[in-house]
């Protein structure tokens, strides 16, 4: 079963296939570094454990980069439809994180409005559907959750998998429990 996006955007193509897992990609606006932010990190930490327990899905892996998020997500019932699991994670995510720039009156609200003529219309994710990849076999969701994990050391901004907080990779590899910020859950992957 396959869903679309509206015109205005680029056309998503999201496959709601029985058995599958899904790597979920989805930016900040502008790709700006929103999640820089340890509040808005926790927000999104809180989020995603929310959706998948309400919406039923187990978090295989993840990384939150300071510009965008990989979930490699795995639906518990046959019948699933992963945009209401990212409406889920994305729409709190964005309110709140607003409302605490709104708060305290950040000038990076002015790099989030949508229009000088919406006044007060801010954006904190970028438009569109991110990008869904269908995942079938153990050993693709192995590749990816490897990929989440090697992204913040491509990336520069650490040396080892294991500093970065954000990040399954402690859970995973190293079979930390302790202070982690968001639970993984590999029942599914058998």
């Amino acid at each position: 079963m396959a869903e679309s996006r509206p015109e205005q955007y680029k056309t998503v193509r999201r496959y709601n296939n029985p058995g599958h897992a899904h790597f979920l990609t989805f930016s900040c606006y502008k790709r700006l570094p929103l999640l820089n932010d340890e509040r808005f990190l926790s927000f999104l930490g809180q989020g995603v454990h929310r959706a998948c327990s309400e919406l039923y899905y187990d978090l295989w892996a993840y990384v939150f980069m300071p510009d965008h998020v990989h979930l490699l997500v795995k639906p518990l019932q046959d019948s699933y439809f992963i945009a209401e699991l990212l409406r889920k994670i994305k729409q709190p995510v964005a309110m709140r994180s607003l409302k605490v720039l709104k708060k305290e009156r950040s000038p990076i609200l002015d790099k989030l409005a949508l229009d000088r003529k919406k006044k007060g219309k801010y954006r904190f994710w970028q438009a569109g559907g991110g990008h869904d990849l269908n995942i079938w076999t153990p050993s693709k969701a192995v590749g990816k959750a490897e990929y989440c994990h090697r992204n913040p050391v491509i990336r520069g901004l650490v040396s080892d998998p294991a500093a970065w907080r954000w990040s399954s990779y402690r859970w995973l590899e190293i079979g930390s429990r302790e202070d982690e910020p968001l639970q993984v859950n590999t029942r599914s992957l058998h």
